[in-house]
């Protein structure tokens, strides 16, 4: 599957424009960092790609049915999707609430992993946010999320990561 890699990572490379919150670093390397997480705990191939992936979509121009064209596998597009936010709702957290609730209604652990591993990257940059949003990543939408996942994968290292990372901004 390198192939599939290779292309995943041209894809976010050079449709995920600008930088990352506040910081001048490349955005598209976030979607690689969170990749890096889920192979660093072992999950399989479709679910690595998916973290690539995951701000493809929102970040990129780029569609569900084009992913597909392009050979992506139905479980990597469909984890994707469950990653994804709703464009057709108005505001930020209204948008990643209501995704939050597609999870919860999945009950797929591998979609919680994505989502886990991205959430932990956002918070290790979260002091590169206005305070007010990173005060909010740390104090609510951590804390939030690892309750709603625990079911799911309170037991896995990629949630236990998060978990310490929350723990930790909040001292």
């Amino acid at each position: 599957m390198p192939d599939v890699f290779a292309q995943a990572e041209e894809l976010v490379r050079t449709r995920i424009p600008g930088t990352r919150k506040g910081s001048d670093e490349p955005a598209y390397k976030h979607s690689l960092r969170v990749a890096d997480t889920l192979k660093s705990h072992g999950y399989p191939d479709e679910v690595v790609l998916a973290g690539i992936l995951h701000d493809i979509v929102e970040d990129g121009a780029t569609s569900f049915d084009e992913l597909l064209r392009l050979g992506f596998s139905e479980r990597t597009v469909g984890l994707v999707r469950l990653c994804t936010h709703d464009d057709m709702i108005e505001g930020g957290d209204a948008r990643w609430i209501k995704m939050m609730a597609g999870l919860v209604d999945a009950r797929d652990p591998q979609a919680w992993a994505i989502k886990a591993a991205d959430l932990n990257d956002n918070l290790k940059s979260s002091h590169t946010m206005p305070p007010d949003r990173a005060r909010f990543m740390r104090e609510a939408k951590g804390p939030f999320f690892l309750r709603l996942s625990f079911n799911e994968i309170g037991s896995e290292p990629v949630w236990k990561e998060l978990k310490s990372t929350v723990v930790s901004l909040q001292k």
